[in-house]
């Protein structure tokens, strides 16, 4: 069972009581009272606890019309957004919530209570019908073009468009605003992305509370669109407004106060005429982990070191009295041969090759392009890792964990079947001390990680790209390859994803594909 099904679970029981309580509301005839005052009331309450946590700032609020039909439409951090809004408008505030929620405990009824609507992704005439008399009525109808939370389903961040920062608005908002004859206020929230992001709700990869990061909303001048009342909108100009609508939303909105802070519009990043890459392994194995990045590399003419990292390739009794200091000296040691035949260099590194490569990135920003972790042995799943140390004052050697999740590519793996304990326990020392200085990394980098990694904790990738201090930052999930991401079921889309970063920094850059 996953954290989302243990949360439903454990919200059941609550669920049932709402149920009941909105049934016996509804036969009583007394719906529209309650809902008015429940919002009143948590409205109240939910502001006086942003105040007190977040430090809910609140401008603009004189540009929210007194009466009327409105649509306000706001960029998408966080589910702590419907919240603020809710505790910040001088108006009540109606919702749009995706037909999913429906099946979510409590939330459904949280949501019927606040008299939203339930939308059907890709069209719902009879939903679009209702929101549009709602609006007609007079009421405020809150609208998220973006659709969704960047970073919250399948949509990554990396997605966001680089002139708003904001993903690219879907039209439904000014649609309805010009069909219901009302006009729209944009509305940018700040500083929720970081007090509550998608990785700690609704992914439960992160487990921590909100934070108490300061929370701001800004409200901004509303756009009439009477020009357009009564005429039939061609999809062009419908885009045209939208793409205008989604740059005022992001001129509302303080970037710097995202999960991962951004400068909007998001920089290029210098591309150069000739980008090498560094490859480096991983722990107990050879260079036969990341191999399979050559003919890529080789198709494309890029220049490359793949250093074997001391203790590694031969047998695992070599690995005994092995430092991260030596894997360290070893990556330098090629980082500075490559660096002299090309303009700059990008890092890959797997496993522990990703904590060298932080470093490397830490040491030398002026030689390094970019970084590309590949399951970087920032955090171990088994929680036994932390008494190696105690470990290897009486055993020496201990079994190698499975890293492959398809069993028919494990028969090819060459890592050590044993380790030496000694060896990982510096490896282990060394990945607290690169968790420490995680800020020092500047270069942009692209962070790849498997939900399904056995041997490293998949909060890894998280705890990176939260902490870098990179401008260009890019976390990219896969959901079925085992630590061995680069040799697994997933290999081939690995390296699409390696080669497309290198692309970057390519002031000519070829296409990106399979070699021959």
């Amino acid at each position: 069972m996953n954290r989302q099904k243990i949360a439903n679970a454990v919200l059941t029981p609550a669920d049932w009581v709402l149920d009941r309580l909105l049934q016996t509301i509804r036969q009583r005839e007394v719906f529209d009272r309650i809902s008015s005052a429940a919002y009143n009331t948590f409205g109240g309450m939910m502001r006086t606890q942003f105040e007190w946590l977040n430090e809910l700032a609140i401008e603009g609020a004189e540009n929210v019309p007194a009466s009327g039909g409105l649509v306000m439409a706001s960029n998408h951090q966080s589910w702590l957004d419907v919240q603020v809004l809710t505790a910040s408008c001088p108006r009540r505030v109606h919702f749009v919530a995706k037909m999913e929620f429906k099946s979510w405990p409590v939330l459904r009824h949280l949501i019927e209570l606040s008299e939203s609507v339930f939308v059907n992704r890709g069209g719902d005439a009879e939903a679009l019908h209702n929101i549009e008399e709602a609006l007609r009525s007079g009421k405020v109808v809150a609208i998220y073009p973006e659709g969704t939370i960047p970073g919250e389903e399948d949509i990554p961040r990396r997605a966001v468009d680089r002139s708003t920062g904001l993903l690219r608005g879907k039209t439904g908002a000014v649609r309805l605003a010009i069909s219901a004859g009302v006009p729209i206020v944009p509305v940018g929230v700040s500083g929720t992305g970081r007090a509550l992001p998608p990785e700690i709700y609704p992914r439960l990869e992160v487990l921590r509370m909100p934070g108490a990061s300061p929370i701001r909303i800004r409200f901004g001048e509303p756009i009439d669109y009477s020009q357009y009342h009564g005429q039939e909108v061609d999809k062009e100009v419908l885009r045209e407004l939208t793409d205008e609508l989604m740059r005022r939303i992001s001129e509302l909105v303080d970037h710097r106060s995202n999960y991962a802070p951004i400068e909007v519009p998001i920089p290029a990043p210098p591309a150069y005429e000739k980008v090498g890459v560094l490859l480096l392994h991983g722990f107990t194995s050879s260079t036969d982990t990341v191999d399979g990045l050559l003919p890529f590399l080789e198709k494309q003419g890029i220049d490359y070191e793949r250093p074997i990292l001391r203790g590694h390739g031969t047998r695992y009794q070599d690995m005994r009295g092995v430092t991260a200091r030596d894997w360290y000296v070893d990556a330098d040691r090629a980082l500075l041969q490559l660096w002299n035949r090309v303009d700059r260099v990008v890092v890959v590194g797997l496993s522990m090759g990703g904590l060298v490569g932080l470093e490397l990135a830490m040491r030398h920003p002026d030689k390094i392009a970019g970084l590309v972790t590949v399951a970087a042995a920032l955090k171990f799943k088994d929680p036994l890792a932390m008494f190696t140390s105690l470990l290897s004052k009486g055993v020496r050697y201990w079994p190698s964990p499975e890293s492959f999740n398809d069993p028919t590519l494990a028969k090819r793996c060459t890592n050590y079947p044993m380790f030496a304990t000694d060896s990982f326990a510096s490896l282990y020392d060394y990945s607290r001390r690169i968790a420490e200085r995680l800020p020092e990394v500047h270069v942009p980098i692209r962070i790849l990680q498997s939900k399904k990694d056995q041997i490293i904790a998949p909060e890894s990738a998280n705890i990176i790209y939260e902490k870098v201090s990179s401008p260009i930052r890019e976390m990219v999930w896969f959901e079925h390859s085992g630590h061995e991401m680069m040799q697994d079921m997933e290999a081939q889309d690995v390296f699409r994803e390696i080669m497309a970063f290198v692309s970057y920094f390519q002031r000519d850059p070829t296409a990106v594909s399979s070699p021959d």
